[in-house]
């Protein structure tokens, strides 16, 4: 525009010398020197008459905000390609996520939230709750007589697809809050729920998904990786929101893909060593500060240590006790029936026995807390929902006369 216009122009932004400057932290002199020499290097650029980048008098202004668009755009061609081309057997997904997920371990977030947490005893995350509904009074009788079983991770050819898991693969889902258990299982009306505490026996490794959205990055400018990283970063406070989206019922089978793709690779990292991932609740508020949050533990860290617990044909179930003539209140009991005459011979089963081929290996992460085993009755459902009021309107317009007419035909005659 200087060269070619008469008309005045302001250029906006920084000197090319302030900006060295700033970047190399060094005086003006030096600065001025390593732009002249930046200039010359360039100068076979400027043949056509336009300004190289390092010319003396170019400017330049810091980016408003990172552009997340090349990650943004391989994420959509890894969802299409899971859906649509190959699932089990992938480039195409491996490297989208070795793409996303590198240097996870490493990243820094602004406050005191950090991507990698610790969960167990004496950490912040010492215990999560499970919850189950029942269809109906026998199902109720046999989860409050074996919560532990019934209630801990299902055998793996009972189990379906879910967010982080396809079907076949057991893992453990867990809940901060009673509440936030029942509402992650989504109980009908009028059923009954019971839920249990599970304590979390050894320290466990859990990627903290919500602390993805206050990434910090930092580093040199003069970095050739540096520009990779703020698009790795923009697009991790995005990716929460991509694998904690609602999914309507009947579509979890397909729109689960994904995130069950992205947890098993990270479960399978040898570099992360993660046991587990803990996601916003999807039927809450997710904020951890309001305590609403789900966690789900890998098959590797789902095991829950089992109890020597009777079976229910060896108990009596109460539901009430009588606390007047004619009164009664609610009292769930389950009482255990010893015959003491086969007390000497009674030995603990071993269930591994039962089925050789289904012995565990794993170190057990979980043990239930049989104190804290509840039965709620769902009476009613809340819905929290925006409104938009739909409006009317009627659009008049004159429609042009049919293709096949004479195009000498005007109309009637006025």
């Amino acid at each position: 525009m200087i060269k070619y216009c008469d008309h005045e122009w302001e250029r906006s932004g920084e000197p090319i010398r302030e900006v060295i400057g700033d970047l190399l932290e060094t005086t003006e002199s030096v600065a001025c020197d390593i732009q002249q020499i930046l200039e010359e290097k360039y100068s076979d650029y400027d043949e056509a008459g336009f300004e190289t980048d390092f010319a003396s008098d170019s400017c330049y202004a810091k980016l408003g905000k990172v552009s997340s668009e090349r990650l943004d755009s391989m994420w959509a061609t890894f969802v299409t390609s899971l859906k649509q081309e190959a699932r089990y057997i992938n480039n195409t997904v491996k490297a989208t996520l070795d793409g996303i997920f590198r240097g996870l371990d490493t990243l820094q977030t602004v406050g005191e939230r950090t991507v990698i947490i610790g969960g167990g005893p004496g950490s912040g995350i010492a215990h999560l709750y499970r919850a189950r509904w029942s269809r109906n009074h026998n199902e109720l009788e046999q989860f409050i007589t074996l919560p532990d079983r019934e209630l801990g991770p299902p055998p793996h050819q009972f189990s379906g697809a879910n967010r982080m898991s396809s079907r076949g693969i057991s893992v453990f889902y867990g809940a901060s809050s009673v509440d936030t258990a029942i509402s992650e299982i989504r109980p009908p009306v009028g059923c009954h729920v019971v839920s249990a505490k599970f304590n979390i026996i050894r320290p466990l490794r859990l990627l903290n998904l919500p602390a993805l959205n206050d990434i910090l990055d930092t580093g040199s400018k003069l970095d050739p990786e540096y520009i990779v990283r703020l698009e790795q970063a923009a697009f991790l406070r995005t990716l929460t929101n991509l694998i904690v989206k609602p999914v309507l019922p009947g579509e979890e089978d397909f729109s689960y893909i994904p995130t069950q793709v992205i947890a098993e690779y990270l479960a399978d990292s040898e570099q992360l060593n993660l046991d587990g991932i803990l996601y916003p609740s999807v039927q809450l508020d997710g904020s951890l500060t309001g305590g609403n949050y789900n966690v789900v533990l890998f098959r590797k860290a789902s095991r829950v240590n089992l109890m020597a617990l009777p079976a229910l044909k060896d108990c009596v179930i109460d539901f009430v006790r009588q606390c007047d003539e004619d009164e009664w209140e609610p009292d769930i009991c389950v009482t255990e029936m010893v015959d003491t005459a086969d007390i000497s011979s009674h030995q603990d089963m071993d269930w591994d026995d039962l089925h050789p081929e289904n012995r565990d290996s794993r170190e057990p992460s979980l043990e239930i807390d049989l104190s804290s085993v509840c039965v709620h009755q769902i009476r009613a459902a809340r819905f929290e929902f925006s409104t938009d009021i739909v409006s009317r309107n009627k659009h008049f317009f004159h429609s042009p006369p049919p293709s096949d007419s004479d195009p000498r035909d005007f109309g009637p005659p006025r």
